[in-house]
């Protein structure tokens, strides 16, 4: 007992001894700012911490003496000190650190490493003059993303539609559709590879090119007034100030594919050019223009995806020359099971005025996508100083997506019998389908900033930019196979007949988007009224041409000699011929899929902005844009639609004004109209089976299209508190004139549905965010939240038997719904660990998108919903020794489905006649596609 007693008093007295503490803040002193991660060595010792992300700092348990502390922070200038400790002393120390920044023959040269980090970007959102939601480099290192899609559905306000393999592809903001969102590479609009959109595909962008992504949600005079949702612009990585190299090196694979093989195709036969175009156009192809090679699948179990990227630069010259290159490749397997309700454009009717229609079902279909994507982005930039006021630069970028797919489709033709307590089936048809589809985007910027007076400077970019994407040899094999139940009411055995060929169909697509723009701005700055005030005024002018080819062939299959078809051995032993012989000339002769567009813009504006006071700020201006369009297409003189020309001008208002409540807090209010430019094939009426959402339904474009006004406001209370923590709450409200969406229509006598665009009236979409970020010390949370409401009105059809009379009635009705995409409710929570002393980060991330109307139906009540979605990711990495990180990315842990529904009363939910898929008495559900988990280990370096 003794012993123990002594040992208490030992350790009492040990600890009294170690009791002293120092502890404090590290901060900007320019703008009184927390610094998180500024690092704290104690010498002797050493004894080592970091800032925390609330800018706090403690080193405890420290002896008495004297004691020699550095305070070091990337791009400041250190501070090393000398302090006496005495016993039990607890020593509160504040560290104001001043920005490093030094000048070389005239060349003002300033640390560059901050503009990836989370404080530069929340520095930036707070001094923007319009509304902006900014995600740095370095944020996105350490989320679970590695395409820019993905990293947008985490944005406040922001939602991704995702493609056949699970990755966000388009970005819908604030509930408005993907068409009125514009991208651009640092500050530029680029084309886009989609074959029928202006829109560009999100998931082309390797997220490890950028330096910060941001987001604009209300736009000033100086730019492009076609963006009413909002506006990315994806700011790429630039020279830095001394020598960078870093890279990056992942492997993972995706669950799916431990659950079923992955399915491959050869791709080494494919034809570049169609038969047409390789022996000239009127020129009958034979059968062997169309091998059969690249139908026949193979199969693979947990393939092995793959990422590697790499960045170097460096200045020289005097630190005036700045060169950096960036590159990155990424090879992923992905795919999905999916299950689908073939919806019936022609539906009996309701049973009285009051009863509703109910939809019709007469195949089911089961699919395996198998995707191989090739993801590969370059970019390189030369930047020179001639000094501080005058500076040239010239930045290319190449990016591409390839993907490889491989569809396998059983489609059962429905009956009116059933069999096993389910809905059977006369009709068997498999189909094989292969798809190679390449995307490519190229740009070359020159930009410069000149300072002509004190009070007077420019920048001004020419630009030139091409998109290409290219569908060669789009094929596919169809088989069929009669079912014969032994009973007509229920079933209890059923018989197979043999398998038959089926016609096969390939097909060839490209397109060109070609842009060549050039921007000037001019800024002068004077007082007025003794007010500082900033004077803008410039213009822009882009010249588009697009070109598209579509070519399709249709081939019959040979009879067997005994028989009056051709009875299935192998996709090789299939033999097939052109019934009528016409069909071996293909469509391209009179395909209004062939065309060529033309687009002019051009614009101006003038803007001031006028300082009421410290506190008060006012931007304000109008721009004008005139846009001229024009296109030619291969339909024949005879046809409405073959070609057009439109013009018309767009002015457009806005002002934005900001309030400094304080340092930290301030009020925004802004209004600004824009507009929407149809797609160029929503004006071209040819049937596209290749685009967004056609694997249910094909396309056809309108060309009595118009564009879009919108008319939008905003206001926004934001507070940047300590560290990295803020808080943002807003509102905004938009009128759209003319909206342009996508409806389900009967284009001719038969039972199939098409997807063509429309005008719908008036459309009002108003609603309220919120952003939050917190910490306390090593943990913290963010989220933000979005509530949006939109009414547009729709004209369906109604038809229905009048139980009073039996008299049939086909009416017209108005039906009210919310603009399509948009969700009501949409949120995102993330919960942060960041250990700055042992450097170790780590993000459970989640996001709830609820539900959105999907497609339009042709009738009242009909319309598909997609279902509420939460995913959830997460992320962890790990730093060693400064220059190494490994880390882990996993996604989709609860293996969420996309589930596409109808909400009418489901009838086939129980019972013996239920259909596939159904999960509830209350609704439908037409489709449910499921992805499975995907994950990623990697190792970065970084000198």
């Amino acid at each position: 007992m003794k012993q123990i007693y002594s040992a208490l008093i030992f350790m009492f007295f040990v600890s009294g001894s170690y009791a002293s503490t120092i502890s404090g803040s590290v901060f900007d002193k320019n703008v009184n700012e927390q610094l998180v991660g500024a690092t704290l060595v104690l010498q002797p010792g050493p004894v080592k911490t970091v800032s925390m992300l609330n800018g706090k700092y403690a080193l405890s348990n420290l002896k008495a003496g004297t004691y020699r502390l550095k305070v070091s922070y990337i791009g400041y200038v250190s501070i090393d000190t000398t302090i006496t400790l005495a016993d039990n002393q607890n020593l509160k120390l504040n560290f104001a650190l001043v920005s490093n920044t030094s000048s070389l023959n005239g060349v003002t040269i300033s640390a560059k490493g901050n503009k990836e980090s989370d404080r530069y970007a929340k520095r930036a959102e707070q001094r923007a003059d319009n509304l902006v939601n900014i995600v740095s480099a370095n944020s996105i290192a350490i989320s679970p993303d590695i395409t820019v899609a993905n990293v947008l559905a985490r944005v406040s306000g922001v939602s991704i539609e995702r493609g056949n393999t699970g990755d966000g592809q388009y970005a819908i903001i604030r509930g408005m559709d993907k068409r009125y969102n514009t991208t651009l590479i640092n500050g530029v609009k680029i084309p886009s590879p989609d074959n029928k959109n202006r829109y560009v595909p999100l998931d082309i962008f390797p997220a490890d090119l950028v330096e910060r992504i941001e987001i604009s949600k209300s736009l000033t005079p100086d730019m492009e007034g076609d963006a009413s949702g909002g506006v990315i612009n994806m700011v790429m990585k630039t020279a830095p100030d001394e020598f960078r190299l870093e890279g990056n090196v992942g492997a993972g694979y995706s669950q799916l594919f431990s659950k079923r093989p992955f399915d491959s195709f050869n791709t080494s036969s494919i034809n570049k050019q169609s038969p047409a175009e390789i022996l000239g156009n009127g020129v009958y192809a034979p059968v062997s223009s169309f091998p059969y090679n690249n139908l026949v699948t193979g199969t693979k179990k947990t393939p092995i995806n793959s990422n590697f990227s790499l960045t170097i630069g460096d200045r020289f010259l005097n630190k005036k020359l700045g060169v950096i290159f960036s590159g990155t490749y990424q090879n992923t397997y992905a795919g999905n099971n999916t299950s689908v309700l073939v919806q019936n454009a022609t539906l009996g009717p309701a049973a009285g005025p009051n009863a509703t229609m109910t939809q019709v079902f007469p195949d089911y279909q089961t699919r395996k996508y198998s995707s191989l994507t090739n993801r590969l982005g370059l970019i390189s930039t030369i930047d020179y100083k001639f000094n501080a006021d005058n500076t040239v630069s010239l930045f290319g970028t190449y990016l591409q997506l390839n993907e490889d797919r491989v569809r396998l489709t059983n489609d059962i033709l429905l009956g009116n019998y059933s069999y096993n307590g389910y809905i059977g089936g006369f009709q068997n048809n498999n189909q094989t389908q292969t798809r190679q589809n390449l995307q490519s985007i190229y740009s070359l910027i020159l930009h410069g900033n000149s300072k002509l007076a004190s009070f007077f400077t420019t920048d001004w970019s020419l630009v030139y930019s091409q998109a290409k994407q290219q569908l060669p040899d789009y094929a596919a094999f169809n088989t069929s196979q009669q079912i014969s139940p032994n009973a007509s009411g229920t079933a209890t055995s059923l018989s197979y007949g043999p398998v038959s060929v089926e016609k096969e169909t390939r097909e060839w697509t490209r397109n060109t988007d070609r842009d060549i723009s050039g921007y000037l701005n001019l800024h002068y700055s004077t007082k007025i009224n003794n007010h500082t005030t900033q004077i803008g005024f410039g213009g822009m002018a882009r010249h588009k041409n697009r070109d598209n080819y579509d070519n399709q062939y249709k081939l019959s299959p040979v009879p067997d000699a005994d028989s009056t078809y051709q009875k299935y051995v192998s996709i090789p032993a299939s033999q097939f011929k052109f019934i009528p012989n016409t069909d071996a000339l293909g469509t391209a002769f009179s395909n209004p899929g062939v065309y060529t567009f033309q687009e002019n813009i051009q614009a101006g504006y003038v803007q001031a902005k006028y300082f009421i006071n410290d506190r008060f700020d006012v931007l304000f201006g109008l721009r004008a844009e005139h846009t001229s369009q024009s296109y030619d297409s291969s339909l024949p003189a005879t046809i409405a639609g073959k070609s057009a020309s439109i013009t018309y001008t767009d002015y457009l208002p806005s002002v934005n004004t900001k309030y400094a409540l304080s340092n930290n807090q301030a009020l925004r209010l802004s209004y600004f109209k824009s507009v929407l430019r149809p797609a160029y094939s929503d004006l071209v009426p040819y049937q596209d089976n290749t685009g967004f959402a056609t694997d249910n339904f094909p396309i056809q474009g309108n060309p009595h299209l118009q564009h879009s006004v919108i008319d939008n406001f905003d206001f926004r209370y934001e507070v940047f508190p300590n560290g990295l923590d803020q808080f943002m709450v807003g509102a905004f409200y938009k009128t759209i004139t003319n909206p342009i969406e996508y409806a389900l229509v009967q284009t001719d006598f038969s039972a199939n549905l098409t997807l063509s665009p429309y005008n719908f009236g008036t459309a009002h979409n108003y609603g309220l965010e919120a952003v939050f970020r917190k910490f306390f010390g090593n943990v913290g949370v963010s989220g933000n939240y979005t509530y949006t409401h939109s009414v547009i009105n729709s004209t369906k059809k109604f038809t229905y038997v009048d139980p009073a009379d039996n008299s049939f009635h086909n009416i017209e009705v108005n039906q009210s719904r919310p603009l399509q995409g948009q969700s009501a409710h949409v949120g995102n929570f993330s919960l942060l660990y960041k250990d700055g002393k042992h450097k170790l980060d780590a993000q459970l991330a989640a996001v709830y998108t609820g539900e959105r109307i999907n497609t339009l139906s042709l009738y009242k009540d009909l319309d598909n919903w997609e279902r509420p979605t939460i995913n959830l990711d997460f992320s962890a990495q790990k730093e060693f020794s400064e220059h190494y990180i490994v880390y882990v990315k996993v996604n989709n842990l609860l293996n969420t489905p996309y589930k596409l529904i109808i909400k009418q009363s489901n009838k086939a939910y129980s019972g013996n006649n239920k259909l596939p898929i159904q999960d509830s008495p209350n609704y439908a559900t037409v489709e449910n596609d499921k992805f499975y988990a995907r994950f990623l280990v990697g190792f970065r370096f970084k000198f």
